[in-house]
């Protein structure tokens, strides 16, 4: 009899759960090889622990067992086969250190915004509108009631919604959302991913980054892992002036980048918008030069590239963005509340999504009546949870926190 007519024949097809077992779990490893007074030996895994098993006689039909079956030891003389490895997983293996890691690290995450007075609020995950950014894809689906059809929309981010919260009375708000952008898998983009982002009314974006030097601190000593070793601010022309011997201002024209990026040797032939030529030398040239080991602030960005921040008085978008172990970690507002201005800028957004052949989406109306309502003076910030788990831990690319990676 061979292990198929025993699976067929004798074994009782999935049984329940024994009342009683010394041992149970997957079959991790088989040894067969009979030394003295062992006839079998196997190993256990269960919740991530190994458990070694011997037994002096070969129990009932556990020659038919193999390595990734589930059992359940009864006796020194009993085997019970709960489930056979009729194929080999189609995941990866469950990392329960890894989990443990990341479980405490949300929980601390969680103690740091309780401890500064944060309310966690959760934002929906149908939305009318995704968020307005140009360069992002978007996944859509319809809902429908009745005769009645709606599109609807993954968010980008939360961000829309937690400045609505802001503006119904709340004043520090985070969230840790799951947040969806098509058409992104690299070492450090999955189409589903984790964002952490809060809110402060009545503050500013230097409120924002002193929260986060704190949050990064207050994480590397409870996770006792290293702090940066540095904390340093660069205003974008700056390091444009540094890395590539250019003026950068904010009225410099398309033009002009178009020819700093050919005296740079730039690949820019994906280029369609000013934005995508000030991105492409900024990764090229400007962001792997940014040292690793140091928390880097990087702010005062070209007004085409505010988006839903507020300008400068001397004409910069009031953002920064933040930089550590090589990656980029956060993207941070002094936020825009003038529902004019948002109003124009979304309508640039959106005439720069369909000019580059992007899925269309809607104006959240909602979203502009609560600006005409009026939203208090704010700051905020979107995090990627992975990303800065990532840091901590030294993974190099995010689909190794994810069970179902794409």
């Amino acid at each position: 009899m061979d292990r198929s007519e025993y699976l067929r024949n004798i074994w009782f097809r999935y049984p329940a759960m024994p009342t009683y077992s010394s041992a149970h779990g997957r079959i991790y490893s088989l040894d067969r090889d009979f030394q003295v007074n062992i006839e079998l030996e196997m190993t256990l895994e269960r919740d991530g622990q190994f458990y070694h098993v011997e037994f002096a006689k070969a129990p009932i039909y556990s020659e038919f067992l193999v390595e990734g079956d589930i059992v359940a030891v009864i006796s020194a003389e009993a085997i019970m086969l709960l489930s056979p490895a009729l194929q080999a997983l189609p995941i990866k293996k469950y990392d329960h250190e890894l989990q443990r890691h990341w479980n405490h690290y949300l929980s601390l995450l969680r103690d740091f915004f309780s401890q500064q007075g944060f309310h966690e609020v959760k934002t929906p995950t149908l939305v009318c509108c995704p968020g307005t950014e140009p360069s992002l894809d978007v996944f859509s689906t319809d809902l429908k009631i009745g005769s009645q059809y709606q599109k609807l929309f993954l968010p980008t981010s939360p961000e829309l919604h937690l400045k609505k919260v802001l503006a119904s009375g709340a004043e520090k708000i985070f969230e840790i959302a799951t947040c969806f952008r098509n058409g992104e898998v690299t070492t450090t983009h999955q189409p589903e991913f984790q964002m952490l982002e809060w809110y402060r009314a009545y503050a500013n974006s230097s409120i924002i980054k002193k929260d986060v030097e704190n949050l990064v601190v207050f994480l590397a000593s409870n996770l006792d892992k290293p702090k940066p070793q540095k904390v340093r601010s660069y205003a974008v022309s700056d390091l444009f002036k540094k890395y590539c011997n250019f003026n950068l201002t904010p009225q410099t024209s398309l033009q002009e980048l178009k020819s700093l990026a050919e005296k740079l040797k730039v690949d820019v032939c994906s280029a369609e918008s000013i934005d995508d030529y000030f991105f492409l030398i900024f990764m090229d040239k400007i962001e792997n030069q940014l040292p690793a080991d140091e928390l880097v602030f990087v702010e005062k960005y070209p007004p085409y590239q505010a988006a839903l921040a507020r300008l400068t008085n001397d004409g910069w978008g009031d953002r920064f963005e933040v930089y550590w172990q090589g990656m980029e970690l956060a993207n941070a507002f002094h936020e825009l509340n003038d529902p004019v201005i948002q109003r124009m800028r979304t309508q640039e957004d959106l005439q720069k999504k369909k000019h580059m052949g992007k899925t269309e989406v809607p104006v959240d109306q909602q979203f502009m009546q609560t600006l005409e309502a009026g939203l208090p003076p704010s700051a905020g910030i979107a995090l990627g949870l992975e990303r800065l788990f990532m840091a901590f831990y030294s993974i190099k690319k995010i689909s190794d926190l994810k069970l179902f990676p794409f």
